[in-house]
């Protein structure tokens, strides 16, 4: 589990999902994550908000085994966020590097 805040990107880098909306990239506050990107479309549909903290897990789906996917549990709040900071530990994204 980790904590992130997440940003809409706007690089052409990164492409569009069939409704027309760019991903969402999250920066670890505390944890450790496998990966950040979220979909744009889940985002907005879940009614999720840029730059709030979120409790965040990565998760492998058996369809689609070489892609890790972030899932979002719950919003954390001001009181929340220094005990999880503290639980959860310093924060780090061990992203593999295509070879």
């Amino acid at each position: 589990m980790f904590l992130a805040k997440f940003q809409q990107v706007n690089s052409d880098k990164f492409k569009a999902d069939k409704n027309g909306n760019m991903p969402f990239i999250g920066e670890v506050l505390a944890g450790t994550a496998t990966g950040t990107i979220y979909n744009g479309t889940m985002f907005q549909r879940e009614n999720l908000h840029e730059n709030r903290v979120y409790m965040c897990q990565n998760v492998i789906d058996d369809e689609y085994p070489d892609n890790v996917q972030t899932r979002i549990i719950s919003e954390v709040s001001l009181l929340e966020l220094q005990p999880l900071r503290t639980q959860l530990g310093e924060a780090v994204l061990n992203v593999e590097s295509p070879e």
